[in-house]
């Protein structure tokens, strides 16, 4: 067994469904590919996009990136395992 890899047994592939979180909208975050500074992350695109026009006029650095993420939940979806997450 190589090291740091599962234990030795049986395993198997169980089906999961990912959710979005409903209380947390997509968040934005700019940045800076010149020195690699970064906005706070925040709801509103517009912000993270003036965070980056400010940052070009403090610094005159011209490259930037603009990123969403949405946060998931993970869930067990496979009618084979049980309330108690076990193998029926």
């Amino acid at each position: 067994m190589s090291e740091g890899g599962p234990p030795p047994g049986r395993y198997r592939q169980i089906l999961w469904t990912l959710t979005a979180i409903p209380a947390i909208d997509a968040r934005h975050v700019g940045k800076c590919l010149t020195c690699s500074d970064r906005s706070v992350d925040t709801a509103d695109p517009d912000e993270a996009q003036m965070w980056c026009l400010k940052h070009a006029g403090l610094t005159r650095h011209t490259g930037y990136e603009l990123s969403a993420f949405q946060l998931f939940n993970a869930a067990i979806t496979d009618p084979s395992v049980g309330e108690a997450g076990l193998l029926m």
